[in-house]
């Protein structure tokens, strides 16, 4: 796998997010996932672990380091299980927007 940084920091038009309800928004922007996604995701710095990766560019790009470190850093501060933690990532909005994948 080849090292790409993740480009995608901000919410695109077309995000889910934008296609919540106002309650919905206010009880993610009022959670632990707002800060989160503000201060502790663009602080993690993805180039650290560039020498782990292929420097071919024609290899498949890694998944965004970013989101890993992160996902790791919520699964401890929360004492969930790899499977829970996986389940929050894919159905829950806020494990979503606190690791800016609400676009995917």
């Amino acid at each position: 796998m080849a090292f790409r940084r993740n480009a995608a920091q901000q919410l695109s038009l077309t995000d889910e997010f934008n296609r919540l309800s106002p309650r919905t928004k206010r009880i993610v922007e009022n959670s632990f996932a707002k800060d989160f996604a503000d201060m502790i995701f663009p602080a993690i710095n993805e180039e650290r672990f560039a020498v782990l990766y292929s420097k071919n560019p024609a290899t498949r790009s890694n998944t965004p380091v970013n989101f890993i470190v992160g996902a790791m850093m919520l699964k401890t501060m929360t004492g969930q299980s790899d499977d829970e933690m996986l389940e929050a990532i894919c159905c829950d909005v806020r494990y979503k927007y606190a690791l800016h994948t609400t676009s995917y």
